[in-house]
């Protein structure tokens, strides 16, 4: 055992180790990354998409790794109990509550401010009473990528924000973005969000929803699997660390 006063400082490869500073900091990341498959490592818990009538799938619809790689995508949501009519709501459900998420947009209208903060999120265990999540309200920048600007809500703690085919028959699988909720849910419902309705599409399209490990349980695997060197410091000026 080390003692008290030691810290474990992780060093984490590749990109992990901005996400776990960033996450600490409490702060939106940016990424460039256009390898799908950084995104879909890893990942199994994939919710069932239903509620919705359009897309290249029919309803309801359990995505997989490999119908993002094809860029298969859901639309035109409807109605759903204890929900906002003057919106159209995708269901995605999950086995069980999950309170981490990976939301895989499809873009459509690359170049368009909206398309990749296309959606607002809603939370429920019991498909009737929700809890508000997240809305995005404008974006920055005049051009490609584009970054969150207003919101309500959590903000995710990271955005991919470029393209990562998944090419599919209309749309293009980018945008990927990681959330972490202060409670699970069973239930996420997906509606247009108040910057696609600003901007003339309220129309939000979705390639899949998944659940990911927390952040810490994301840490412990990558000791698990190898991915993660240990050194012993005593210094206290480590951005991330985990007292012994």
């Amino acid at each position: 055992m080390l003692k008290h006063m030691r810290r474990i400082s992780l060093s984490l490869v590749g990109g992990s180790a901005l996400l776990l500073s960033a996450a600490a900091a409490n702060a939106t990341i940016y990424t460039q990354d256009s390898n799908l498959a950084d995104f879909t490592a890893g990942i199994g818990n994939y919710a069932t998409l239903s509620n919705f009538s359009f897309g290249d799938v029919g309803s309801p619809y359990t995505p997989t790794t490999a119908t993002l790689g094809a860029g298969l995508r859901v639309y035109d949501g409807g109605g759903l109990p204890g929900l906002s009519g003057g919106n159209n709501w995708i269901l995605a459900t999950f086995s069980g509550p999950v309170s981490a998420i990976r939301v895989f947009p499809n873009i459509d209208h690359f170049g368009a401010q909206y398309d990749g903060y296309q959606y607002t999120i809603e939370g429920s265990n019991n498909g009737t009473s929700w809890t508000h999540l997240f809305d995005a309200l404008s974006v920055n920048g005049a051009v490609e990528p584009f970054t969150l600007g207003a919101f309500n809500g959590t903000a995710p703690s990271r955005v991919n924000n470029v393209l990562t085919p998944g090419a599919g028959p209309a749309g293009t699988v980018g945008y990927e973005a990681d959330f972490s909720f202060g409670a699970g849910y069973k239930y996420y419902a997906f509606g247009a969000s108040t910057v696609a309705f600003a901007q003339g599409n309220s129309d939000q399209e979705l390639s899949a929803i998944a659940g990911i490990p927390e952040l810490g349980t994301w840490a412990m695997m990558l000791i698990g699997f190898g991915l993660v060197g240990l050194r012993v410091r005593r210094s206290d000026t480590q951005r991330f660390s985990v007292t012994a």
